[in-house]
């Protein structure tokens, strides 16, 4: 073929022109300023190639300039060719729908790198949702229930914000769109179609992406007043109107095959984007913050089954008809294309004689091309100054807040250190790093008392002028409910307009159990050189989720501190209860035998006419002293007996658990593993759950020192909760150790008894004692898997 193509003149002449032509590409190329690897960016062409890279390309344009040794490349692409690029690797990066990213995330192992930041309306957003809409005159549509047996219009079925959300919500509130509506149509793009379809009444509802009616009102497509929200939902942190969750927007990814140290520089790269750059605006966003969590979107895909979750459906004809039609008409399609490109093929070989006349037109271009390239080159050395002087600042920026990383990691992990200490030096820290004077840490309360911590560069005398910046900088916080960063007061609106400081602060709240403990606040009474960015306000979050967090803690750890405080106060009274009941009974016996001697004493002498009286006055004293210790015995027994336990209803989950869970630094050292079962028609208990908690510990005890001494490594316990066959609740500790002999059986309740080296052998019997006044029975048995197992019921009323 090539052979006939050469006897052609014409032919020959455009293979000499296109290796002349490969010539000067390979020259300009190997020369060391174009020294690149090029790098691909999938992007997702939702409303075509040409819109895709008008809005993306300057993006690409960025990284190639901010990674100088890279050159960076858009390929738009539709859902199925990004899915066909990303499984055979040929992608080094993606941007893409949050929809679309979690699928090549759960399929392929793609990363999220950074989340775009949307502007809209001179305010950015780093989340987005849906709106569903009807006409405000429609009479039977007022809340979102209403929808079912009406007519929906969405973009499509794989839109993640045309459909998706929306369905989701549909779906908690009961209606399956896909059976309960009258009809679903999907119209595809632009959504403004949906918005202008439901307001002239050609369907009953429809769903677009939030921001869409505002931008509509805003150009004067609609009036706002003809539009009625569904299940409209209220987000201080987000204005705009919405009847679905919130989702984290695209995030840009690095594919499985790129190494980790480009994409950390790509995301770098990212995050330090100007939000007025031509990079950012057009594509519409204010640059790029740090990748945000997209559990939710995994969660609106398992819960519909589809996406990742797809195979949770079961498979039926028409399912798989909707799950794959775009395959089946893609392969359609192709079948068709190869036909028509066999076709398209003639016509091309008669076409190729014409090509020559277009030859000299494509050299006067080339032409061109060289002279705008020689002068491109006269500005490269200026730009490259330019470019490495604005490299150099944004490394001066990321050792700084490297440093400050490292710093406050060291500051937190020290084990050595205490929480005061860790709290002062993290403070420390952030002065040095954000410029600052002073910090405090404050709880929640309004004046400015209550303060954790204090720290400041200057003696406390001079600390006024900054803690009534700090103050207002806290109002500020709360008016505002987010991280707030003054560069300088006397430049900034504040809400109330006030402006009677100056200087500069940057503060944010810290949460406790999800609540808003107090604020970690920084100020100085001078105005700061610097402009805070994202990173700074992202470092002081840091610092207050760390401080919640130690305080949350803090807060269980002296939970668990005192909840184990009166357990063990609860097994000392029972422990005493139960010694002097016993001491009672072995009392009883000699005092009993006095009695009887001092009486049977007295009857000798007087019958042997014995008129002795100071020994008839001392053996009557032996018994009346006798008979008085008798009763201060059975008075001390009445007053154990009478002792009352503290019933309460509870389920037997809340009891074991947090016995467990007290035992689990010994069950760790010996090994031990613990598995707790429970029967599903278990119910509640009446029960003191402090003494029943003390009955589970003394089992759990007793098993973890049978297999202590075992000669296995590890060892197993198996705590099982059953309905009774008497209407009550058995629960039941096994073990995997060897079991007691029989002459132990026969003494395990009894007081004192004990087979350890250690211990009072006062365990089983407190045991016993509280499930008996309970108003149940414990026993000790071997079960159907010849384990040794302690087992007790228990009354459900």
């Amino acid at each position: 073929m090539l052979k006939q193509m050469a006897r052609q003149p014409g032919i020959s002449r455009l293979l000499a022109a296109l290796g002349m032509l490969g010539l000067l590409a390979a020259s300009v190329w190997s020369s060391p300023g174009y020294s690149q690897t090029e790098m691909t960016i999938g992007v997702l062409a939702f409303r075509g190639k040409q819109d895709a890279l008008e809005r993306w390309g300057p993006t690409a344009q960025y990284l190639s300039q901010s990674i100088s040794d890279h050159s960076f490349k858009i390929v738009p692409l539709t859902l199925e060719g990004m899915l066909s690029r990303v499984e055979q690797d040929r992608l080094d990066f993606i941007l893409t729908n949050t929809g679309n990213y979690v699928v090549l995330e759960n399929a392929f192992g793609i990363s999220r790198l950074a989340t775009l930041k949307v502007r809209q309306f001179a305010a950015d957003f780093t989340q987005f949702g849906a709106v569903i809409i009807t006409r405000r005159g429609h009479p039977d549509l007022n809340q979102l229930e209403d929808i079912a047996g009406h007519s929906l219009m969405a973009v499509s079925e794989e839109a993640f914000g045309g459909f998706q959300m929306a369905w989701r919500e549909l779906i908690d509130v009961g209606i399956d769109p896909f059976e309960d509506l009258q009809s679903l149509q999907f119209a595809g793009f632009p959504q403004d179609d949906i918005v202008h379809a439901v307001i002239a009444g050609e369907v009953d509802a429809g769903t677009v992406r939030s921001g869409t009616i505002e931008r509509m009102a805003a150009d004067g497509l609609i009036d706002i007043e003809q539009i009625r929200v569904l299940g409209s939902r209220d987000s201080k942190s987000f204005p705009f109107l919405h009847s679905t969750r919130l989702y984290p927007e695209w995030p840009f990814a690095k594919a499985r095959k790129t190494s980790q140290e480009l994409a950390q520089r790509v995301a770098i790269a990212l995050l330090q984007m100007k939000p007025d750059s031509e990079a950012a605006t057009l594509a519409l966003s204010a640059g790029w913050t740090i990748a945000l969590d997209y559990g939710p979107v995994h969660e609106l895909f398992q819960e519909l089954e589809i996406g990742p979750y797809a195979y949770l459906k079961k498979p039926e004809l028409a399912l798989v008809w909707r799950e794959y039609k775009g395959w089946i008409i893609f392969s359609l399609a192709m079948v068709l294309v190869l036909v028509t490109l066999l076709v398209l093929i003639g016509r091309v070989n008669r076409r190729i004689s014409q090509s020559e006349l277009k030859y000299r037109e494509e050299a006067n271009q080339r032409k061109q091309a060289q002279e705008l390239l020689a002068s491109h080159k006269e500005n490269l050395e200026v730009r490259v100054e330019e470019r490495t002087a604005e490299l150099a600042e944004v490394n001066t920026s990321l050792r700084r807040s490297e440093a400050a990383l490292r710093a406050m990691h060291d500051i937190t992990t020290d084990a050595d250190r205490g929480f005061d200490d860790k709290l002062e030096s993290l403070l420390s820290e952030g002065c040095r790093f954000f410029g600052m004077e002073f910090a405090m840490v404050t709880g929640a309360t309004e004046s400015g008392e209550g303060s954790i911590c204090r720290v400041g560069s200057d003696a406390e005398s001079s600390w006024q002028e900054p803690m009534r910046i700090c103050e207002r900088l806290r109002d500020e916080i709360k008016t505002l409910q987010q991280p707030v960063a003054i560069a300088d007061f006397s430049a900034y609106s504040f809400q109330d307009g006030s402006r009677d400081l100056s200087g500069s602060a940057i503060g944010a709240d810290y949460r406790v159990n999800d609540e808003t403990a107090g604020f970690i606040l920084y100020s100085s009474s001078n105005a700061v050189q610097r402009v805070f960015s994202d990173v700074d306000i992202d470092i002081l979050q840091l610092m207050a989720q760390w401080l919640g967090g130690e305080l949350e803690r803090s807060e269980i750890n002296l939970r668990a501190q005192e909840h184990q405080a009166h357990l063990a106060h609860v097994s000392r009274l029972n422990t005493m209860g139960e010694m002097a009941t016993g001491i009672a009974h072995e009392l009883n016996q000699p005092l009993t035998a006095i009695l009887n001697y001092s009486s049977g004493s007295l009857r000798l002498l007087q019958k042997n006419g014995d008129d002795d009286t100071a020994l008839k006055n001392a053996i009557e004293n032996i018994g009346n002293d006798a008979r008085r210790a008798a009763g201060i015995i059975k008075r001390l027994r009445e007053f154990i007996k009478r002792s009352e336990h503290r019933p309460e209803r509870f389920l037997l989950r809340d009891c074991i658990e947090p016995a467990v869970e007290l035992l689990r630094p010994r069950l760790d050292q010996h090994q031990i593993d613990v598995d707790v079962s429970y029967a599903a028609d278990v119910s509640d208990v009446l029960a003191d759950r402090i003494q029943i908690e003390q009955v589970l510990v003394n089992l759990l005890l007793n098993s973890i020192d049978s297999l202590q001494h075992c000669a296995q490594a590890s060892g197993k316990i198996m705590v099982r909760v059953d309905s009774g066959d008497k209407g009550d609740i058995s629960i039941g500790v096994s073990d995997t150790g060897k079991g007691l002999a029989a002459d132990v059986v026969d003494h395990l309740f009894d007081p004192f008894f004990t087979t350890k080296t250690e211990g009072m052998g006062m365990g089983l019997s407190i045991s016993r004692s509280i499930i008996e006044s309970h108003g149940g029975t414990i026993e000790y048995l071997v079960n159907e898997f010849q384990q040794p197992t302690f087992r007790f019921t228990l009354p459900t009323t």
